[in-house]
């Protein structure tokens, strides 16, 4: 399936729900939903695209929004999937039933960025160290770090 037949046929399962649609780039595709229809959107990726390899999850803070982007690929094709979230309620479905590869990724955006994964089975911390305070962010834009007296700066 080229570029071409991967954008039509989003544009005709997603119809009006989706955001914005661009090609910035022969290989690149980004498309832009709501939290809402990640869910579905994954699943027409896998059933209809056949697009199996879910390459990674990034997370961003736009310092007005989060957003979380899912990196699918193909031989021909990166097709990123943005879902821009609300900074103070950052809540997104897990998607480990369609990708399962997901598990460490959603893992890693919640340790980092504090985008909470509805259904996700085990968020414990992941890359932070375990005594880490709960609600503190550090790839968040307004996280601040403060060196301890006496460590070289």
């Amino acid at each position: 399936m080229d570029r071409d037949d991967v954008r039509r046929t989003l544009q005709y399962f997603l119809e009006d729900r989706m955001k914005e649609l661009t090609m910035p780039a022969p290989r690149r595709m980004f498309v832009t939903i709501g939290a809402n229809d990640l869910v579905e959107t994954c699943r027409l990726i896998r059933e209809k695209l056949m697009i199996n390899h879910l390459s990674t999850i990034t997370g961003l803070d736009t310092g007005e929004r989060l957003e979380a982007l899912y990196h699918f690929a193909t031989a021909d094709l990166v097709l990123t999937v943005k879902v821009p979230l609300d900074r103070d309620h950052p809540i997104l479905p897990t998607i480990l039933d369609i990708f399962p590869a997901a598990v460490f990724y959603e893992r890693e955006i919640h340790d980092l960025l504090g985008i909470h994964f509805e259904g996700h089975p085990d968020l414990r911390v992941l890359v932070l160290p375990e005594d880490w305070p709960e609600g503190i962010y550090p790839l968040r834009k307004d996280w601040k770090y403060n060196r301890e007296e006496g460590v070289i700066k």
